[in-house]
Formats: structure tokens, sequence, C-alpha cells
């Protein structure tokens, strides 16, 4: 079930990055063409959503534990549309216009989003992704060496009321995970 809503969602994310990285590019490239740096005016903004960009991307490739159709559904989308508007750019023109649209128009047929989606579609290769770990204790964990091997009423209980009657004060240390 995981691996369905990762792709889902990788799906919405895809378009999300796509214009998210538009946006920024029409507001820098207006600064750039009036003469001020990315400092100045909107440029803070602007720049702030390409480091959002950035972190999407480094949240969606690197965690270990996330499933790989996450990043799979955003490459497939920013993919699709690389070469869409490679090979039939005019269909793209009939999208309805959204804010990043225009920068995402400019930037598809540079061939800009490739190694983005060779990143993330590198994920679907890692096979500890594909396999969800057990998280916390099993019971078969937590049990193990609380009791030693000198039969029943040696364990820990019993040491701890022989430390408190004069008897062996040490108690063994658990062998479980925390």
């Amino acid at each position: 079930m995981r691996h369905v809503v990762g792709f889902l969602s990788g799906l919405i994310l895809g378009p999300v990055l796509l214009l998210l990285s538009g946006w920024a590019f029409s507001h820098l490239r207006r600064l750039h063409g009036s003469g001020l740096g990315a400092l100045d005016g909107a440029g803070p903004l602007a720049v702030a959503g390409l480091l959002g960009v950035g972190l999407v991307v480094a949240l969606l490739a690197v965690p270990p534990r996330l499933t790989p159709m996450l990043p799979l559904g955003a490459s497939l989308v920013l993919g699709g549309v690389s070469a869409v508007s490679v090979l039939r750019g005019h269909w793209l023109e009939r999208l309805p216009s959204l804010p990043g649209s225009e920068g995402a128009l400019v930037l598809l047929p540079l061939g800009v989003f490739v190694p983005l989606v060779v990143v993330l579609f590198a994920t679907v290769f890692v096979g500890g992704r594909w396999r969800r770990e057990p998280e916390g204790v099993t019971e078969e964990e937590y049990f193990e060496g609380l009791y030693d091997d000198d039969g029943p009423g040696r364990g820990p209980v019993a040491s701890a009321h022989s430390g408190a009657h004069g008897g062996a004060s040490a108690r063994p240390a658990p062998r479980h995970r925390a």
C-alpha cells in the first residue's frame, strides 16, 4: 500500500517541482533583465523557491526507508513532460497558464530537468528501499537474555532480591536493544 501512495504522491510532486522551478526561473530572469542581482527585489524569494526544490529533491532521493515509487512518479512526470516538450512542444501550449508555467516552458526544451529525472529514477534500483524494515523490538528480541541459563528464579529479578539481602549485587545487563 505504501508503494501505491508513494507513486500517487510522486505524480503530484512532479508538477510541483516543475512549476516551482519555472516560477523561480522567471523571477530571476526578470531581475537579470532589469539589471538587478539575485539579492535585490523578489530575488531572495526566488532563491528560496530554488532551495525548496533542492530540499524536496534531496528528501525524495536520499532517505533509504522511503518507497522508491515516490521519486519514480516524480521522475516519470518530469521526464514525460520534458520528452513532450522536445517532440511535440505545441501540446504544452494548450495547458492552462499557472504560476511558473511560463518559466517551465522555457526550461523544458533545454533539457534542464533531465539530470533531475536521472537522479530520481536511479532510486528504483536501490534494493533496500523496496523492503520495509520492522520497527521497534520484536517480542522475541525483548525477552531474549532476560533470564540466565541457571534456571527459573535466577534471572535479574532474583538477582535484585538477593542483592538486597546481602547476596551478589551484580545484575546481568539485558541483551536486547533499547
